[in-house]
């Protein structure tokens, strides 16, 4: 059976695992919502000193002439952009010359007839593949570098870097 004491102990370790936690965090709330107030009074008092209400000045005598108040220079508006029809937008743009021959020798050839490459060499290798790319690059994309006979080659040495 149960005691006083067994009892009491179970309450005071939910108020421990409970109680205690919600207590700080009411007591930091607390201090925050101060230290907000006597934040707020400190710039409601910059506030009014840094604004200083002018003095009520005497209405001017009837007799001086009010002069009408100045209105706004004119700005100008802004020009209307041209109109672009849709079909236009769409197009792929102009490239240069020589990216259209990507994967040209100075010759005007294929990588693959430069090097006189066989059908099976042709077969495993990722370049014929993809003709409207450099070859280097296109074995770039397949394999993740650049191999060495790449780098020495004719077409690599001429094309522009990016």
């Amino acid at each position: 059976m149960l005691d006083f004491v067994d009892i009491a102990v179970v309450a005071g370790m939910m108020f421990l695992r409970i109680g205690v936690p919600l207590l700080v965090i009411l007591a930091i709330g607390y201090g925050l919502k101060r230290l907000d107030r006597r934040w707020e009074a400190e710039a409601r008092a910059h506030q009014a000193e840094v604004v200083e209400m002018p003095a009520e000045q005497p209405a001017a005598p009837a007799q001086q002439p009010t002069v009408p108040a100045r209105r706004p220079a004119k700005q100008p508006q802004p020009q209307p952009l041209p109109f672009v029809p849709p079909a236009a937008l769409n197009k792929e743009p102009q490239r240069p010359a020589m990216y259209a021959q990507a994967g040209l020798s100075a010759a005007g050839k294929h990588c693959w007839d430069e090097k006189g490459c066989g059908e099976g060499n042709k077969a495993t290798c990722a370049a014929p593949t993809h003709p409207d790319q450099p070859c280097w690059q296109a074995r770039f994309n397949a394999e993740g570098h650049i191999p060495e006979e790449c780098v020495h080659c004719d077409i690599f040495q001429r094309y522009p870097s990016m």
